[in-house]
C-alpha cells in the first residue's frame, strides 16, 4: 500500500488480519530457522507491519507484536524453556510503540507455560494480574491445583483425601478473587480461541469453587459471564441453572435467567420470572419494565395496560409511560393512534425533543409502504431504542 493512502478501520483491520494469518503460516512452516535468529524475525515483522501500514494506531500495532509472539511461543519447539519465553519478551518489547507493554507477553507467557505444565514458572509469569482479569486468576488456582496432585502423592499416598499445602494455595486463591471481584475479559489478548487448556483450566476451577465454598455467587456470575462471551451455551445454562436453584431470590440471576427466556421465546417462562421478581422486590419499577417489555413484544393490549397501571403506581415516571404508549400503537401496526401519541409527546414534553427526532425517522420507515425488510429492520431498531432508554432511565443493569 502506498504511503499516504489512508484505509477505513474495517479494511485496515481485515488487511492486518491478513497479514498476520502470513506471518502465522510462516511461523508454523519455519519454527526452527525463526528460533535461531529471533531478532532478525522481529525486524521482518517490524518492517512489513510498518510499511503495509504506515498510519496504523499504537495499540492495533502492539498488539500485533503480542499475537505474532504468542504465534512464536507455540510454534517453537525451544518455547518450554524460560529463557527462550524471555528472549522472545525482550525482542518484542523492543517493537512495542508504549514501552509499558510488558504485561500482556508476560501473561501470554504464563498461558504457554501452562500448556506445556510447567505450573510454577505460569504462576510466577502470571504473577498479581488476577487483580484484573479473573481468567488469570483461575488459572494460578488451576497451576496450584495441578501441582497438588504431585504433592499428595509424595506426601500422603493416593488415599490420603485431606487438602494438600498447594491445594490449599489453590482455595486460598479462589478466595482472594472473591474478595476483589476483578473483570472476566479485560485482557482482549486472552480470547484465543485454540488454547484448549485455558478453557480448561477456567471451567474446572470455577467447578471446584463452588465445591469448596458452595454460598459464593461470584463464582457463578463470572462462569455466566464468560460463557456468553464465548458463545458457550450449555455452560451458560449449566451454570445459570445452579444459580436459579442456589440464589433463587437474586434479582441479578433472575434478570439473567429472563433474557435467557426471552431469547429462547419463551413467553411463558419470562412472565413467571416477571411475577417472582414482583413478589420478592414489590416496590422495584424493574419486573414491572419487564412486564411492559413481554407486552410490547407480544402485541398483547391487555397485559400491557395491566402493567401500565401498576408501573404508575409504583412511581414509574410519566413520559416513559407515554413513550410505552407510543411503542405499544407501533408495535401493533395502529399508525393513526401512534401520530396521535406521538404529536401529544412532542406538545407535553420538550425535554425529549431530541429523542423524537430518532423516533420519528424510524416510524417513517415502520409505516411507509417500502419494501418488508427495511419495515422489520426499522420496527426492530425502534423497539431496542425505547428499552435501551428505559433501561438507562430505570437504571437497570445489562
Amino acid at each position: 500500500m502506498p504511503r499516504g493512502e489512508k484505509l477505513t478501520d474495517a479494511i485496515r483491520y481485515e488487511k492486518v488480519d491478513v497479514l498476520k494469518n502470513d506471518l502465522f503460516l510462516y511461523i508454523d512452516s519455519n519454527p526452527d530457522k525463526i528460533s535461531s535468529n529471533i531478532p532478525v524475525f522481529y525486524g521482518h515483522v517490524m518492517s512489513a507491519l510498518d510499511n503495509a501500514f504506515p498510519d496504523i494506531d499504537n495499540n492495533s500495532y502492539d498488539n500485533f507484536i503480542d499475537d505474532i509472539s504468542f504465534r512464536i511461543m507455540k510454534a517453537s519447539p525451544e518455547a518450554k524453556s524460560v529463557e527462550f519465553i524471555e528472549k522472545i519478551i525482550s525482542n518484542a518489547l523492543r517493537c512495542k510503540k508504549k514501552k509499558s507493554g510488558r504485561s500482556t507477553l508476560r501473561i501470554l507467557s504464563g498461558v504457554k507455560m501452562m500448556d506445556i505444565g510447567r505450573y510454577r514458572e505460569a504462576i510466577d509469569y502470571f504473577s498479581d494480574y488476577w487483580k484484573y482479569d479473573a481468567r488469570i486468576g483461575m488459572y494460578i488456582a488451576y497451576c496450584y491445583y495441578a501441582l497438588s496432585g504431585n504433592e499428595k502423592k509424595a506426601l500422603h499416598g493416593e488415599i490420603d483425601d485431606r487438602p494438600s499445602r498447594l491445594e490449599l494455595q489453590a482455595r486460598e486463591t479462589l478466595l482472594e478473587m472473591a474478595k476483589v471481584k476483578p473483570s472476566v475479559n479485560r485482557f482482549k489478548q486472552l480470547d484465543i480461541k485454540d488454547t484448549e487448556s485455558m478453557d480448561r483450566a477456567f471451567w474446572l476451577m470455577t467447578k471446584k469453587a463452588l465445591e469448596w465454598f458452595p454460598n459464593e455467587r461470584w463464582y457463578v456470575k463470572i462462569g455466566i459471564e464468560k460463557a456468553k462471551n464465548n458463545g458457550n451455551e450449555e455452560k451458560r445454562l449449566q451454570f445459570l441453572a445452579y444459580a436459579v436453584d442456589k440464589f433463587y431470590n437474586d434479582q441479578d440471576f433472575l434478570r439473567e435467567n429472563f433474557y435467557l427466556k426471552l431469547e429462547k421465546r419463551d413467553g411463558v417462562g419470562a412472565a413467571g420470572i416477571v411475577k417472582q421478581m414482583i413478589q420478592q422486590n414489590p416496590n422495584s419499577l424493574e419486573p414491572f419494565y419487564y412486564g411492559i417489555k413481554l407486552s410490547l413484544l407480544s402485541n398483547s393490549k391487555s397485559t400491557y395496560n395491566e402493567f401500565r397501571d401498576k408501573a404508575l403506581e409504583k412511581g414509574m415516571p410519566n413520559y416513559l409511560v407515554q413513550l410505552f404508549d407510543l411503542a405499544i400503537f407501533v408495535m401493533r401496526g395502529e399508525q393513526r393512534e401512534a401520530k396521535l401519541q406521538f404529536k401529544q409527546l412532542k406538545k407535553r414534553f420538550k425535554s425529549l425533543h431530541f429523542y423524537l427526532v430518532a423516533l420519528d425517522y424510524l416510524m417513517n420507515d415502520i409505516f411507509s409502504d417500502d419494501d418488508i425488510l427495511r419495515h422489520k429492520t426499522s420496527k426492530n431498531a425502534f423497539f431496542e431504542s425505547i428499552d435501551k432508554y428505559a433501561m438507562q432511565v430505570i437504571k437497570i443493569q445489562e
